[in-house]
Order: structure tokens, then sequence, then C-alpha cells
């Protein structure tokens, strides 16, 4: 009887746990930090790439087995092989030594594909010398499943239940990929939240502040923005600029800022130079007129 195809899946914890972190890192570095030279830009976007390509090579490896071929892939299948049940010779479970790591290596006598772990099996083939090893958390029952199709054996397939912890697992990076640089952009372009009181001014929202009125040495109005120099650590997506700058003439300021919707509020403490504005030029006015109201010398 034709036996059904099984499948052992087993999660890269490992090429997860080290490359994951890298991947989330380089993301917050393009979309919050300083990175507005061309080059450095390049760079953090090809490195960006590489790692995401990786997490969807290396977070997960399936072994399937029929009664007409041994087959596996990496992660989301951009890397998969198969080979035919009469081409192999033997099967057998094996530890991989430590300095085999992890991934795709070239080991004595064959290739290595592994995404976790020292577990795995090797098959050898009736045609060729060289070997093949595919890491598994299970490999003395596939090289079970594989040796008794080497022998002739046809058996019908028993449903097994399936691991739901990969599953889960798998999910999350997926989201983690696809969706945090959308949460990225959606918190960044997201308006400020603006409270203006008689006591302080207060802007929520990524790099926001508050400042004293006490504080406040000058406030009015200007329609244009001199030109800005680079993102010393702000959020610079589209039009939305949100953090710290340095404009051409070298003038270090904060920025909550939708760009070309003027006017633009110009604040000045001891320490500090800052613009806003609303998405709304008319917010923007009615915002103004309460900071100056609420400003010690008004009062």
């Amino acid at each position: 009887m034709r036996m059904e195809k099984r499948k052992f899946t087993q999660f890269g914890t490992f090429s997860v746990a080290v490359m994951l972190p890298i991947f989330i890192f380089v993301l917050v570095m393009i979309f919050t930090a300083g990175i507005n030279d061309p080059a450095q830009a390049i760079i953090f976007g090809f490195v960006a790439l590489t790692f995401l390509i990786c997490l969807l090579i290396f977070y997960k490896l399936t072994i399937y087995v029929d009664n007409t071929y041994v087959s596996f892939r990496l992660g989301a299948g951009l890397v998969k092989k198969k080979y035919p049940i009469t081409d192999i010779k033997t099967c057998r479970p094996v530890s991989n030594s430590l300095i085999y790591g992890i991934g795709i290596r070239k080991i004595p006598n064959g290739w290595l594909y592994n995404v976790s772990g020292f577990g795995a099996i090797e098959l050898t083939f009736r045609n060729k010398k060289s070997v093949v090893r595919i890491g598994t958390d299970n490999p003395e029952k596939v090289a079970e499943s594989i040796n008794r199709l080497i022998t002739g054996e046809k058996y019908e397939y028993t449903p097994e239940f399936s691991n739901n912890t990969n599953y889960w697992l798998s999910v999350l990076i997926v989201l983690l990929v696809v969706i945090l640089p959308a949460i990225l952009i959606v918190a960044g372009n997201r308006e400020p939240k603006i409270k203006a009181t008689r006591e302080d001014l207060t802007i929520s929202c990524m790099y926001g502040l508050a400042i004293k009125n006490s504080d406040i040495l000058q406030c009015d109005t200007v329609s244009v923005l001199p030109g800005i120099r680079r993102r010393t650590n702000g959020y610079e997506f589209g039009r939305n600029l949100k953090g710290n700058f340095t404009f051409n003439n070298g003038i270090k300021v904060k920025l909550f800022i939708k760009k070309g919707i003027p006017p633009y509020i110009h604040i000045r403490t001891n320490n500090i130079i800052l613009y806003l504005n609303l998405n709304d030029p008319q917010k923007t006015v009615n915002l103004y007129n309460r900071i100056v109201i609420a400003l010690p010398v008004n009062q």
C-alpha cells in the first residue's frame, strides 16, 4: 500500500536566536537612527535583506519521506532537495561535531544542512561517494522510516500528532519579520499628541519630550524650514520627521513635523531648538495660540 508522505519538522532555535535580534536591531537603526548617507543606507539595507533571507531559509527544516523520495526543504522553501529512494544506499542517525556548525556547510565527504542542534541523519548513495547530512530532532525515527523503504518494505502511514510548538514559533517568526517594519512605520507616521497647559508643553510620541513654559525664551512660527543635513537620532520616513536632526547651517534641532505643511511652530529654550506642526495648518495655528497665551509673559 502506498505510504502517505511523512513529515518531520525541526524548528531552527539556534538560527533564529542569533539572526532575529540582529535583524530587529538593523530595522530599528534604519527607521530610527541617523542613517542619511546613501552609502550607509545601502549597507544597512543590504544587511537587513541578508538577515531576512537567512531567517526565511533557516527558521525551520522539514524532512519529507514517502515510498518514492526522501526530500527536505529549509524554511519557506528557498532551498530544497529531493533524493529517490532507489538511489539511497544507507541512512543512519548521527550526531554532528560542534565544528560543523549551523547552516549549509561542506563537511568531509559531503554536505550538511542544519538549522539547530547536533542531531541529523546521514544518507549514502549507490552511485556516488559523497554523503548528505540533514539536521533533525528525531534522527532515529527518521532513519527508521527511510531504512524500511530502502529494504523494500511498504507500509501504511499512521497519522501522528502535529507539533503545535513548531507551528506557533513559525507563526511568530513570520509576524516579527513581516509586521515589525509596518508597526515601526505606523508608529512613526502617527501624528504626535501635543498638550499645552499653563505649566508646560508636552509632546507624546516617538522621541517625545516636555518643556516647562518658564523655560521657553522664544516662540513664533515660520513658513519655511532650513535644509536638513542629517538625522542624528530620530525617525524619518516619507515627510514625517521626529527626533534629533542637524540643519545645513550646523544647528542641532528637535523636529516633530510633517514636511510641506506650514506653518511650523518654532520654540527655543537655553538647551533646545524645536520645530513642530500638525497635519492640519489651522490646528497648528490654534496650538501656537494656546502656547503663546500660556507663556509667563502673557499671564
